[in-house]
């Protein structure tokens, strides 16, 4: 088996960055890209809060290992319960 090389010559297409582009990158070309590059990092942002937001709520619960810690007996039951509780709910239905 015979593997041919590829020289420089059959990449240079792909180098179509001149001197003038690296002036011009970072900035916006129009006032739609403005917007568009603040929607997408708001967008960003929004998705980053809500995933914080997520895992919170799923830490906050109680869970076997937080019943299990507790030392009280009547604490422990009542966490059990509560946890029994939030396991036999009915999945909330959509409209």
């Amino acid at each position: 088996m015979r593997i041919a090389m590829q020289t420089l010559s059959n990449w240079d297409h792909f180098d179509t960055a001149s001197k003038d582009d690296d002036e011009v990158i970072g900035q916006p070309k129009s006032p739609e890209d403005v917007v568009d590059q603040f929607g997408v990092r708001t967008a960003l942002l929004v998705l980053c809060v809500a995933f914080f937001l997520a895992a919170m709520w799923v830490l906050s619960g109680p869970s076997f290992p937080k019943c299990s810690a507790l030392g009280n007996v009547n604490e422990r039951n009542a966490c059990y319960s509560e946890l029994r509780d939030e396991l036999l709910k009915h999945p909330a239905k959509g409209p």
